[in-house]
Order: structure tokens, then C-alpha cells, then sequence
């Protein structure tokens, strides 16, 4: 396979895009089986979606759910396994939203940088920064996230 550049994260690895994805989904199904890394699958799952928006976050309503979820986990303590049941309520049935512009850099941290921890407790950390990064790059929509989480917290339960 040839080095490409994944058209989400904008990392270089074999394969590009495909790959990039196809690692995603091999460590998504590891969370659901060995639950010691379940812990973070909630913030794992935001920051790739975050960082691979053309797919993940194609309408405002998905972009709610993983930007609001990142800051609802780094901001409000919420699960980093399962996030806000409050989210989910808000988000549930025909929610109006305008969808912001994407940042084009989208983190210095990609899951290319996760690659090789195994041990579930240096997995946690690793996720956690780059949830930090995710979050640093989405900053001009902190705003943003922080008015949905307002609202998601006033209407979920």
C-alpha cells in the first residue's frame, strides 16, 4: 500500500482515508469487547468524527452531537464512555439547527498517534489529549457547543 493523506485528519498513512477508517472501526469493536477500554469510547468516537467531519458530521445535528459531547466530557465531567443522556435527549427527534463551518485543521493529534498503546490505562491518557487537541483546533466553535450544551441541559433528561 502506498502512503496517502487521509482526507479527514489529514494524516499520512498507508492507504489514506481507507485505512484511517479501517483502524477507527478495529478500535471501535475492541471497545465493545475488552471493556477496559470502553471507558473512553464516548470521547474516542467524538474526536474521530470531529477530525473526519465530510463523513461524521455532514449535518448540523451530527455535528451537535460529537462537538457538544467533546465539551460536555472535558467541560462537565460527563461519561467518556457514554456521554450525556441529556445530549441524546435533546438531539432526539426533528432538532433545527444551522450548521457552523468546520475548521480545515482539525488537531495536531490524530489517531495515528494513538497507534500502538495497548495498555488500557496509557490508552485513556492518550485519548484524552487528543480529545484536548480536537477541542483546541474547534475552538472559534466553543460557542457554539457551549449554547447547544445549555440547551441540551435545559431540555434533556
Amino acid at each position: 500500500m502506498a502512503e496517502e493523506t487521509c482526507e479527514g485528519c489529514a494524516r499520512v498513512v498507508e492507504g489514506g482515508t481507507a485505512q484511517c477508517r479501517a483502524r477507527f472501526e478495529a478500535l471501535l469493536a475492541r471497545d465493545f469487547s475488552d471493556p477496559r477500554f470502553f471507558g473512553v469510547h464516548r470521547l474516542f468516537v467524538d474526536c474521530y468524527c470531529l477530525q473526519h467531519p465530510e463523513d461524521y458530521c455532514a449535518s448540523a445535528k451530527s455535528l451537535a452531537a460529537h462537538l457538544v459531547g467533546l465539551a460536555q466530557i472535558l467541560d462537565e465531567a460527563a461519561s467518556p464512555a457514554t456521554g450525556s443522556p441529556d445530549l441524546r435527549s435533546w438531539l432526539d427527534g426533528n432538532r433545527k439547527l444551522d450548521k457552523p463551518a468546520v475548521p480545515a485543521m482539525r488537531g495536531a493529534v490524530t489517531l495515528g498517534d494513538l497507534d500502538g498503546i495497548e495498555e488500557p490505562a496509557a490508552w485513556r491518557e492518550a485519548v484524552r489529549g487528543w480529545a484536548e487537541s480536537t477541542w483546541e483546533a474547534y475552538r472559534e466553535l466553543h460557542p457554539v457547543a457551549r449554547r447547544w450544551a445549555a440547551e441540551a441541559g435545559k431540555r434533556g433528561g
